[in-house]
């Protein structure tokens, strides 16, 4: 990293100076890179991102462009050009909030100094995926009985400014650069981590990373880091053995959290923050992932968040609790070149209103009935959502759940759009022939979005 990428930095040790910056990602235009043949835009507006692409879709191309911000050269574009693209060159190309618009292509050899707001990101680049997870609990350099993470720490902070603006790394003294390590992990990072650990389960927490260093046959310092838990008031040592695969996601998303915080909180107010993960989920049972939702909302509240699931569950899950930009991607073709197809994502209520103007009411009434039942989803607790024999409850069950609990004016709808049910959504998903008037639909969407106004 130049020294010019790092005097954006504050000293290490200060706290986050907080109330950033609006700069944000406002677009991405790629053209001829990796899945991409031709170009590709992806608008953005400022907002969070969150993504649902099938395998081979382009999903992790997007995710990886994102990658070239962190990034001090750029001639590396060159190896990841489309493979359909002939003789031309790829670009990814950035616009943001402040105007500012960035190419990124093999001409371009230094980031210019007019977007010094994205010289920090290079300290750390903030993408996490579950490759990076494994890491705290598969590493290479341990054995069966202990898991050593100095080389994950090392990956981390190797680059982080410590004593004025010096890079880690550039301490020339091994005892003095693993000492430095030990103190930023212990001292300064521990309850962080442990704070994060706290939203996903309250049965652990780490007692502290052990540092310590031995020779090697050839008397070459070998540093070791290991990690000790306590699970319910027990120290527990071979971590990796005793917690099951969720517990063990949700610590090593802890940590690597936990030191995005740290690298990205010494930020000057000026310099984009972003964090970008890719199918980072997977081992996490669904309370997990709500408590993950938890996480980003207040601890990465300043963050611009792009997250990336190949999980369609998971995206339906999550789209309707976040007010992000939303996309659906899948692989498509043109003329034997494999491409993306974008689908911007609607809700089902919005799709019914379009199909209500062409007068389709069938399938108008059919989408009406799938927003409904997932509001009742959203608005139940799991709790609610089954009868006593522990199977899920129809739409007629969740509706009466529903009324079960509500009063005034919400009962009263939840009361009409019941009969709705009877007489337009269930008919909409068979063969019927009674007829379907235009002014009992509009009702019916009228009533919906009034109800969802309410208890939104």
């Amino acid at each position: 990293m130049s020294d010019e990428r790092l005097d954006i930095l504050t000293n290490a040790v200060s706290e986050p100076v907080g109330d950033y910056g609006p700069v944000r990602i406002e677009r991405i235009k790629i053209s001829d890179y990796k899945f991409f043949h031709g170009d590709f835009e992806l608008a953005i507006n400022g907002k969070n991102l969150l993504m649902y692409g099938e395998n081979g879709s382009g999903k992790s191309s997007v995710y990886r462009a994102l990658e070239y911000l962190a990034k001090t050269q750029f001639k590396s574009i060159t190896k990841d050009k489309n493979i359909f693209s002939g003789t031309t060159e790829p670009s990814i190309e950035f616009g943001f909030t402040n105007g500012k618009e960035l190419i990124i292509d093999s001409d371009l050899e230094t980031l210019p100094e007019s977007f010094s707001f994205l010289r920090g990101l290079s300290v750390f680049i903030p993408l996490l995926d579950y490759k990076k997870l494994l890491k705290a609990h598969y590493s290479p350099t341990g054995n069966g009985d202990s898991v050593n993470v100095y080389a994950m720490l090392w990956e981390i902070f190797k680059d982080y400014p410590y004593k004025e603006k010096k890079k880690i790394s550039e301490i020339t003294d091994f005892t003095e650069r693993f000492d430095t390590l030990k103190t930023i992990v212990n001292g300064e990072l521990l309850g962080e981590i442990n704070t994060l650990i706290g939203f996903f389960d309250k049965d652990f927490k780490i007692i502290k990373f052990y540092f310590k260093v031995e020779a090697t046959p050839d008397n070459r310092p070998e540093p070791t880091v290991t990690i000790e838990i306590d699970f319910r008031d027990n120290p527990i040592e071979r971590y990796h053995q005793f917690l099951n695969e969720a517990r063990l996601s949700a610590l090593a998303i802890s940590i690597y959290f936990a030191s995005i915080r740290k690298l990205l909180g010494s930020l000057d107010k000026e310099c984009l923050k972003i964090l970008a993960l890719d199918d980072l989920l997977i081992s996490l049972d669904m309370s997990n992932r709500f408590h993950l939702l938890d996480i980003l909302k207040t601890k990465f509240a300043d963050f611009q968040i792009f997250f990336f699931t190949h999980d369609k569950e998971l995206f339906e899950i999550y789209k309707n609790k976040m007010d992000w930009e939303k996309y659906e991607i899948y692989p498509d073709e043109a003329d034997g070149i494999p491409k993306p197809l974008l689908k911007p994502h609607e809700s089902e209520i919005k799709r019914a209103k379009a199909y209500f103007d062409k007068k389709e009411l069938d399938v108008c009434a059919m989408l009406l009935r799938k927003e409904f039942e997932r509001f009742l989803h959203a608005f139940l607790p799991p709790e609610d959502q089954r009868n006593k024999f522990g199977e899920e409850l129809d739409l007629a069950g969740l509706i009466s759940k529903a009324i079960s609990k509500s009063s005034g004016e919400t009962k009263t709808i939840l009361q009409r759009l019941d009969t709705d049910r009877k007489h337009l959504f269930n008919p909409s998903c068979h063969h019927d022939d009674r007829n379907m008037f235009t002014k009992e639909v509009k009702t019916a969407i009228n009533e919906l979005e009034r109800l969802i106004a309410i208890l939104k």
